[in-house]
């Protein structure tokens, strides 16, 4: 399968003594050459002085459709034999479309080609029909519809492209996977770099909820050690009502309280206790 840029390279192969029919064939393209999609080539075409198997070879090479012209003459011809020999080989091989077209009458049953479905669609040679004209009418509607299909395939080298050189394609990541249930995270595929797990929102909380719940069992004990020592270890310093309670409150082991002295100014009366009723 093979996309053919436009236009399209056809090579015409045939027999010399069929040279009349090729060139009714290459009168009924024309309108496919006006519009810039095809462009024939047969081996009347090779120059003179130049080495006519290489150049033949180079073309055949170069094609993308191949039209082989069937006759008597040309399943004789051990040239023609050759040239739709590696015609059929680049179709078997994907590189380039073979149709055969029945000129006359011969049996070509037993031929490499016969798998192909031959033009015209009936099978009726062209040099049988009344109306020849109305045969290769018929020829040129099919190839054309060929040539339709090769614009949508892989394209072939030609003589005129050069080959562009080709690179390796890169190499292609597999995707992550996304594991939605909760307790899921996203896992790395075989053969690409790690990356951190993705971690379930709901599951962050509860991990910190959980953190924060042994932090505070841990430190409780230590607040309240620190504080009972802070309260209960001072020397000698009684707390609370204690130390502002009398003698008599503070019972039999309390020591007594010293009365503060008291001052007396000369030359004033010193006050006498009051009476009690």
């Amino acid at each position: 399968m093979f996309l053919a840029p436009a236009p399209i390279d056809v090579f015409i192969s045939y027999a010399a003594t069929n040279e009349r029919q090729k060139d009714v064939l290459r009168k009924h393209l024309s309108a496919l050459k006006r519009e810039g999609k095809i462009r024939t080539w047969h081996t009347g075409r090779v120059e003179i002085g130049s080495d006519r198997d290489a150049e033949i070879a180079a073309r055949l090479d170069a094609a993308h459709l191949i039209v082989l012209l069937i006759s008597v003459d040309y399943l004789a011809a051990d040239a023609q034999w050759r040239e739709m020999e590696r015609a059929l080989a680049r179709h078997n091989a994907g590189r380039a479309r073979v149709i055969p077209i029945l000129l006359d009458a011969c049996d070509w049953e037993g031929t490499p080609f016969s798998g192909l479905a031959p033009l015209p669609h009936n099978r009726v040679p062209v040099m049988s029909w009344k109306r020849e004209s109305e045969a290769w009418t018929s020829v040129t509607l099919a190839i054309r519809a060929v040539i339709a299909d090769c614009a949508h395939r892989t394209a072939a080298p030609t003589l005129m492209d050069p080959i562009a050189p080709t690179r390796p394609a890169p190499t292609a990541r597999a995707e992550r996977t996304l594991d939605t249930s909760p307790a899921a995270a996203t896992l790395p595929a075989s053969g690409t770099d790690s990356a951190p797990l993705a971690r379930h929102p709901g599951r962050s909380r509860a991990s910190t909820a959980v953190r924060a719940l042994i932090a505070l069992l841990t430190l409780g004990p230590l607040v309240a050690i620190a504080l009972f020592i802070e309260r209960f270890a001072m020397t000698g310093q009684p707390t609370g009502a204690a130390a502002d309670a009398g003698p008599a409150d503070a019972g039999a082991t309390a020591r007594p309280r010293i009365p503060a002295p008291r001052t007396v100014t000369v030359g004033e009366p010193e006050p006498r206790p009051r009476r009690r009723p």
